[in-house]
């Protein structure tokens, strides 16, 4: 055996056992979903005097989608003495005129609603939440994000769970708004399915964490007082306050039925900025809470799951790796000519991840009821699409774990693309690198064909294509689009002291 062929073993054995542990802890959660799913949470009777609750819409240049959002929260069935409503607008353009006018409009029609306007974006999404809290003592805060469409029964389907006072977070669904849009919104419905309909109620209903998703809860307000507050250290401020929140002593709800839309990312510069910011922000976490969440007497299985969650991203490096080494790896095996090492590797490691992966998402299709031979068929393009985020993923993980500090970048929504002062920047050489990529996987097929391994095929060419997707597919919005207006997007990050 050459230097050459120890040194791809030595890199490939260990990386597919690390992914087939992924693919069985995925697998048990779907036996282990299957056994519990019907336990839904018990509303509890409705309180004798319903309590005061502030609702919290952080906004930033979103003049398409604030009125919506805001009529949504007017038609909330609560009563009106015990609501208070804040637009924490951070706006640099006509969205300011926009949401002003909406919001002199419901005043006129009597709602209890502040539109609440900084100096500055310091902390983002997290200091405006916490500036509004600043102005407001209401025991309960709901927050949305703009995109969302809350239904008028939110509240009083909410609210009652927080009777038992140890309860400090109620997390609903999200659904989608745009599912049918294009290609890449029903794609990546699957993904949300998965982690709403699947992994959250998992986690609620076996007594493990799960986090607010940073719109569509509820937080009572003495937990986000005892958890510290708000904070900006992360992209992923909502993770990083629930873990704050979880490690103190407070519990969670997930309400599963509870469904509150959304929009999808209908553009590939969109999704890759919102994919890139949760890769980075939960690694964040996971680079500062761990050692908290590991000091923390709180039972083994909490550890693990928190853990897990927050290190989920990571697995994209071993992917990155593996994908490199997919050309070599062909060598390696034809040498020897694919005995049972390679099958045995092939059972525990890689066949596991698939095999979980199709379950996972074609289970959530089910429980969603949108399962259909269409949805199925569109399971590979999820593989695809999935596998594909390995680059946009890394770049996140890594910078990171390195400490880099980036801007905090919106997920542009709906009537955003034509104007360009919306339009989520991008990394080009990102892109260069994705598109790369792909077309590195289909030579490798070509390569594969010719030494006669053809049940790898499908799955190469699905990878391969879902990397032109990305790369090719920013690469073209990216050389067809003008410059992006000055000051629209994005913002340093500001110091922390």
């Amino acid at each position: 055996m050459t230097v050459f062929q120890l040194l791809v073993l030595a890199l490939y054995v260990p990386l597919v056992c690390l992914l087939g542990l992924y693919g069985l802890y995925r697998a048990r959660m779907v036996i282990v979903y299957l056994w519990i799913r019907k336990r839904n949470p018990v509303k509890p009777a409705e309180p004798p005097e319903w309590p005061r609750v502030l609702v919290q819409i952080p906004v930033y240049n979103e003049r398409k989608v604030v009125r919506r959002i805001l009529d949504a929260v007017e038609k909330f069935d609560y009563p009106r003495e015990k609501l208070r409503i804040q637009l924490l607008d951070d706006s640099t353009d006509e969205t300011v005129e926009t949401a002003a006018r909406a919001v002199a409009e419901m005043k006129a029609r009597g709602v209890p609603v502040e539109h609440i306007r900084r100096k500055n974006r310091a902390g983002f999404k997290a200091g405006a939440l916490a500036a509004g809290l600043e102005a407001d003592d209401s025991e309960f805060v709901a927050i949305f994000d703009a995109d969302f469409v809350p239904t008028p029964s939110f509240l009083r389907e909410t609210i009652p769970h927080f009777a038992d006072p140890r309860i400090g977070l109620v997390q609903a669904r999200w659904e989608h708004l745009n599912l049918e849009e294009n290609l890449l919104t029903r794609v990546q419905s699957f993904f949300i399915d998965g982690h709403f309909i699947l992994e959250s109620t998992y986690r609620h209903r076996t007594g493990r964490f799960f986090n607010f998703n940073g719109t569509g809860g509820v937080w009572r307000r003495r937990a986000i007082d005892e958890a510290g507050g708000w904070s900006a250290t992360s992209l992923a401020e909502d993770t990083e306050l629930s873990i704050r929140a979880y490690l103190k002593g407070w519990r969670f709800i997930y309400l599963r039925d509870l469904k509150v839309p959304a929009e999808l990312p209908a553009s590939v510069t969109a999704y890759k900025s919102q994919q890139h910011r949760w890769a980075k922000g939960y690694t964040e976490i996971f680079r500062d809470q761990l050692a908290r969440i590991w000091n923390t007497p709180i039972r083994m299985r909490e550890k693990l799951e928190a853990t897990l969650m927050l290190s989920n991203h990571l697995a994209f490096l071993f992917l990155g790796v593996l994908t490199i080494l997919h050309l070599p790896l062909i060598v390696v095996r034809s040498s020897f000519h694919a005995g049972p090492f390679f099958r045995l590797l092939d059972l525990i490691g890689l066949n596991m991840v698939l095999l979980a992966f199709f379950a996972f998402y074609g289970l959530s299709q089910r429980e969603a009821g949108r399962l259909s031979l269409k949805r199925i068929l569109q399971i590979p393009l999820v593989l695809g699409l999935g596998m594909a985020l390995m680059v946009n993923s890394c770049r996140g993980v890594l910078e990171a774990l390195f400490g880099h500090r980036s801007e905090f970048v919106r997920t542009p929504k709906e009537g955003d693309r034509p104007d360009p002062s919306y339009r989520a920047r991008m990394a080009v050489w990102q892109s260069i690198v994705e598109a790369a990529f792909g077309v590195y996987i289909l030579v490798s097929s070509l390569v594969l064909a010719s030494h006669g391994i053809t049940w790898g095929l499908p799955l190469n060419m699905i990878v391969g294509a879902g990397f032109l997707y990305l790369g090719l597919g920013a690469l073209r919005f990216h050389w067809r689009a003008p410059a992006p207006a000055p000051a629209a997007e994005t913002e340093p990050v500001p110091s922390q002291a």
